[in-house]
């Protein structure tokens, strides 16, 4: 197996990934995407993989903002769309499913084929993604992040906000309104926890949720005179135990009078948060999580044939080559070669993180047990 060249692009990174899943992804070329499917559109928040418009004020979007870790992020007006929402509220949550079956969940009528080519190759980045914040989850505990989240609750600046002029907010039903939200973004499962913070002024703020494998964020610009910012974070740390941790963003976005956003994750653990600010009426945040996935853990294979993933290239934090480079390695034994060499990767991913990164190693996988490496 050849080994991985240094991408250019994040596109070519996210293929160079894919090359490495074959189990999951396939040989690269051996499927084309559907020619009306839309090529993936880079955007400041991530990849958009494919969106759904499914009314003219409703969207779903997958998202993949970095590899592998892939959200599904959807959009709408809070009265437009109350009918859309109540069906789409009774619907199983798509905690532990396949990008696959959030789509055709979506899709009423459509089949496996109809599964757009990018979402079935995110799939095994996805797959691949779950390790690694295994194992980053693991080295990061107890570690302390720089620019700490709001604790769970409505912005200080709560009491300095106030109704403003004559508008709808003077006569709308808010209790009905309230027990809308309530009803649609606040229903649990036995296996989740919530919060859900109504009829704050300015902002208010989920706190932080420790080691989520499912992660469901609503925002809402409740009132009718302003928008309100929605964003979510995630705490990430570096490869090394000497290394900081630091809060990043990883989606936001400002909404109009009235719309909502929410955005899901079903990857982890990750720790994340979300808020709702920079407003002068009502905002409504809601968030939802697990720490325990419902997905069972895969069928044990005999062990019948081997695999050994070899460390390339290494990087150090400033990018330059590491004194590490064609040093590591990572046996594994399964039932067949594609499902040996994923678990030999995983081996390799224990001793260091993968992929073209600062403090990362690229690598390849064959049967050559009498090298480590190289």
């Amino acid at each position: 197996m050849s080994k991985h060249p240094i991408p250019r692009a994040r596109a070519l990174l996210s293929s160079a990934l894919c090359t490495l899943l074959l189990a999951a992804c396939g040989p690269q070329g051996t499927e084309a995407p559907r020619a009306e499917a839309p090529a993936p559109e880079a955007t400041e928040q991530g990849t958009v993989l494919h969106e759904l418009k499914l009314s003219n004020t409703r969207s779903v979007r997958f998202i993949e903002s970095a590899p592998g870790d892939v959200f599904v992020a959807e959009s709408g007006h809070m009265d437009l769309d109350a009918a859309h929402l109540r069906e789409a509220m009774k619907a199983e949550p798509p905690q532990g499913k396949a990008l696959a079956d959030v789509y055709l969940a979506l899709v009423p009528g459509a089949t496996r084929e109809d599964v757009p080519a990018a979402l079935v190759a995110a799939q095994g980045r996805v797959d691949m993604a779950r390790h690694l914040q295994e194992r980053e989850a693991a080295r990061s505990e107890g570690r302390a992040a720089a620019n700490a989240p709001l604790a769970e609750g409505p912005s200080a600046l709560n009491t300095e906000r106030g109704p403003s002029a004559t508008s709808l907010n003077d006569t709308w039903d808010w209790v009905g309104d309230k027990n809308w939200f309530q009803s649609n973004f606040c229903a649990t499962t036995a296996t989740q926890s919530r919060t859900c913070i109504m009829d704050y002024w300015y902002g208010s703020y989920s706190g932080v949720k420790d080691n989520t494998v499912y992660f469901r964020a609503v925002g809402l610009a409740a009132g009718f005179d302003s928008t309100a910012y929605f964003y979510t974070q995630y705490k990430s740390c570096g490869v090394w135990p000497w290394s900081s941790c630091e809060w990043k963003v990883n989606y936001s976005t400002t909404l109009q009078a009235r719309h909502y956003m929410m955005v899901t994750w079903d990857t982890g653990p990750r720790s994340r948060w979300a808020g709702i600010d920079q407003s002068s009426d009502r905002v409504y945040l809601s968030t939802i999580w697990s720490t325990s996935s419902s997905t069972p853990p895969p069928a044990q294979e005999p062990c019948t044939v081997y695999a050994r993933a070899h460390a390339t290239t290494c990087y150090n934090l400033d990018g330059t080559p590491s004194s590490i480079s064609n040093t590591l390695c990572g046996d594994a034994c399964a039932g067949s070669y594609s499902t040996a060499s994923q678990w030999a990767t995983q081996a390799l991913g224990t001793q260091t993180c993968l992929g073209a990164y600062a403090g990362c190693c690229l690598y390849y996988v064959d049967q050559n047990f009498n090298r480590c490496g190289g």
